[in-house]
C-alpha cells in the first residue's frame, strides 16, 4: 500500500482541508487507538475529546466542526465523516480488490468471457457460456456453473458455489461458503410413504449492490426465479428457499429461514433466527424482532412485529409482562377459588 497524501484524500472525498496538506497516511485506525501515519474519523460527539490526543496524522470531521484553539492536526471536513471513511476503506484498503489476473490452476471455459481487470483465484472453475464483467474478483476454490452472468465490480470470496444460470448484478459481494442456486426443497409424497424429487429447473437472480454473508444457501426456483433485489443485505447462515423474492434494501440477520414462495417487500428489517412460513407476503418496511415466527402474511406497511407467532410489538411486550407474572396470578386465582368454595359451604 503506497502512502497517500491527505490532499489526495480530500480531493477524492470532495472535502475541505485544514492543516498541513503535505502529510501522508498509510493506514487507518480508531480515533481512541490511533497510531502515527493513520487516518481516523470523528462522527460521534462523545469521542470529540480524543481528537486532541489522537496520534493519527489526519482526521475526517464534519463540515461544521470547529476545533478548540491550539489543535495542530490535519483535518478533512466532509458532510458525513463515517461514510467518507467507508469510501476511503473501500477504495484504498479493501483487501483483494487490487488483485488481477488468472492464477495457476484456475479453469475458464473457452466459451466463457472474462472482462478487464478481473482476478480468478487458483482452483476456481468457470463453466461454459459464462459472462464475467469488468473488475470482478473471484477468489480461489470457487465453482461458477454454466450460463452464469456476473456483473461489473463483484467480489466472490473463496469457496463459493454458483450454480447454473444464476444472474448476479453489479457491485455485489458474496462471502465464503455460500451456495447460490442449489436445488429447492421440492419432494412429492407418495402413497407408500416415500418421496419423489421434483426437478428444480428455475434459477436465481441477484440484483446490484447486494451483499450475502458466509455459509448462506440461496435455492434456485422450481420454475421461474428466486429473486434478491438491489441493495439487499443478508447476514451469515441464512436460508432462502425456492421462488422466494426479497425486496430492495431489505436487511436480514443471521440464522433466518425464509420458506418457499414467500415474498418480502422492500426496506424490511428482519432480526436473527426469524422463521417465515411458505407462500406468504410481507409488506414494505416491516420490522421483525429476533426469534419471531411468521405464519401468515403482513399486509400493513411499516409495522413492527415480535413473537412467535408474531403480533404487534407493543402487544407482545405487554404479553411478556403478563407471562412473567403468571405464577403470582395463578396463586391469586387459587386463593379466590378456595374463598368461593368456602363461601358456598357456609
Amino acid at each position: 500500500m503506497r502512502d497517500l497524501l491527505v490532499a489526495e484524500l480530500a480531493d477524492f472525498l470532495g472535502g475541505t482541508l485544514s492543516g498541513p496538506s503535505t502529510k501522508t497516511v498509510f493506514g487507518v485506525s480508531k480515533i481512541d487507538q490511533s497510531i502515527p501515519g493513520s487516518l481516523t474519523f470523528l462522527a460521534n460527539s462523545k469521542y470529540e475529546e480524543f481528537i486532541y490526543s489522537t496520534e493519527a496524522s489526519a482526521v475526517l470531521v464534519k463540515s461544521d466542526f470547529e476545533a478548540k484553539p491550539g489543535l495542530e492536526k490535519t483535518l478533512i471536513h466532509v458532510e458525513d465523516p463515517y461514510m467518507a471513511f467507508c469510501a476511503v476503506l473501500n477504495r484504498y484498503f479493501n483487501p483483494g480488490v487490487s488483485k488481477s489476473g488468472i492464477e495457476q490452476g484456475a479453469v475458464v471455459s473457452e466459451t466463457s468471457t472474462v472482462g478487464e481487470n478481473c482476478y480468478i483465484g487458483a482452483n476456481t472453475y468457470i463453466d461454459a457460456h459464462c459472462k464475467i464483467g469488468n473488475n470482478v474478483k473471484i477468489f480461489p476454490n470457487c465453482f461458477i456453473g454454466s450460463g452464469v452472468t456476473i456483473g461489473d465490480d463483484c467480489l466472490i470470496y473463496a469457496n463459493v458455489s454458483v450454480y447454473n444460470d444464476t444472474q448476479i448484478g453489479e457491485s455485489t459481494i458474496i462471502h465464503s461458503g455460500t451456495v447460490v442456486g442449489s436445488d429447492g426443497f421440492g419432494h412429492a409424497p407418495q402413497k407408500d410413504g416415500t418421496y419423489v424429487k421434483i426437478p428444480q429447473i428455475g434459477n436465481v437472480i441477484i440484483g446490484d449492490r447486494v451483499e450475502i454473508g458466509s455459509n448462506c444457501s440461496i435455492d434456485r426456483a422450481t420454475m421461474g426465479s428466486t429473486i434478491i433485489h438491489d441493495g439487499v443485505r443478508l447476514d451469515n447462515l441464512i436460508q432462502v428457499a425456492h421462488n422466494v423474492e426479497i425486496g430492495a434494501n431489505t436487511v436480514i440477520a443471521a440464522l433466518t429461514g425464509v420458506s418457499g414462495s414467500t415474498t418480502l417487500g422492500p426496506n424490511c428489517v428482519v432480526g436473527g433466527q426469524v422463521g417465515f412460513a411458505g407462500h406468504i407476503s410481507v409488506a414494505k418496511g416491516t420490522q421483525i424482532g429476533a426469534q419471531s415466527g411468521l405464519g401468515k402474511s403482513v399486509t400493513e406497511e411499516n409495522t413492527r412485529l415480535f413473537g412467535s407467532p408474531v403480533q404487534p410489538l407493543k402487544d407482545e411486550l405487554k404479553s411478556q409482562v403478563v407471562f412473567r407474572d403468571l405464577p403470582n396470578l395463578k396463586a391469586k386465582v387459587d386463593l379466590l377459588e378456595k374463598l368461593v368454595i368456602k363461601n358456598k359451604e357456609e
